[in-house]
């Protein structure tokens, strides 16, 4: 990289890495010290990750308003007690087991239907947001009772895809965490505003239809005008993160061409 670096660029999150963890790595790796990153990706799920770096940073607020889309899969006929593969599994029952065993795409494609569009959604008690002072999952992590407001969130597409019994290493991973009923496993992709929780969605869209549902597995692939095709490489080595030098000289935006990108985003809003 050039003196005084300032840019941004996009990174292929991997799962298992937190985003923050991403950004230290970045630090590291080019000796700068003012490194952000444009909304945070879990750690389980894995995807699309846009840093800021140097100045660059300035554009981050812009970049997380962009919409966003993921490829996602639902696990049907249980709930998580976090909402995702990470927690273990709870309202699990005969009657649950049976509406799996029954499910229609027609009945899951009706379930969709109602997600789409402008909808209130009140987020995961295991996200990031600020209650009284804490984040979230802090507190849903410690136990304590809350509730976060609902709030209007986008949903501008969210298609149903292939319906499937888990694998064998997917049912170790359930038997974990206390799989013991029917389950199948559910591919969908969905395109969103800002603020939307996917694990959120996967919770309502498993009430809707009855069974309970949990996020099992996400992916993020867009987020405005950038997919995974703009990413550098990025690899969870044991415990420490690699991020490939040279496909980030070569993928990365400086500041004189963040403004064509600007127009480029807006024409994807319109």
């Amino acid at each position: 990289m050039k003196e005084d670096p300032s840019g941004i660029v996009c990174v292929y999150k991997p799962r298992g890495a937190g985003s923050f963890s991403v950004t230290r790595a970045f630090r590291r790796e080019f000796s700068i010290k003012k490194v952000g990153h444009a909304g945070t990706l879990d750690p389980l799920a894995e995807g699309l990750l846009i840093l800021g770096f140097g100045r660059g940073t300035k554009a981050l607020s812009s970049l997380q308003g962009l919409k966003k889309a993921y490829k996602a899969v639902f696990f049907l006929g249980a709930e998580s007690d976090t909402e995702d593969a990470e927690g273990k599994l709870r309202a699990q029952t005969n009657q649950a087991s049976r509406l799996v065993r029954s499910l229609s795409y027609r009945e899951l494609e009706g379930a969709a239907k109602a997600f789409r569009g402008e909808i209130s959604q009140v987020p995961s008690r295991f996200s990031a947001l600020h209650f009284e002072g804490k984040r979230a999952y802090e507190l849903a992590r410690a136990g304590k009772d809350f509730e976060l407001d609902p709030r209007k969130v986008q949903i501008y597409s969210f298609r149903i895809g292939r319906m499937r019994a888990p694998s064998r290493i997917e049912k170790g991973r359930l038997l974990k965490n206390g799989w013991s009923g029917e389950g199948r496993l559910l591919e969908c992709e969905v395109s969103c505003s800002k603020g939307t929780y996917i694990r959120a969605l996967a919770r309502d869209f498993g009430r809707r239809l009855g069974c309970g549902a949990y996020l099992f597995r996400l992916q993020r692939t867009q987020i405005g005008p950038f997919s995974l095709k703009d990413c550098a490489e990025c690899r969870l080595c044991g415990q420490k993160l690699w991020i490939n030098p040279s496909q980030v000289e070569a993928k990365a935006i400086g500041l004189p061409f963040i403004g064509e990108i600007w127009k480029k985003s807006e024409n994807l809003q319109n």
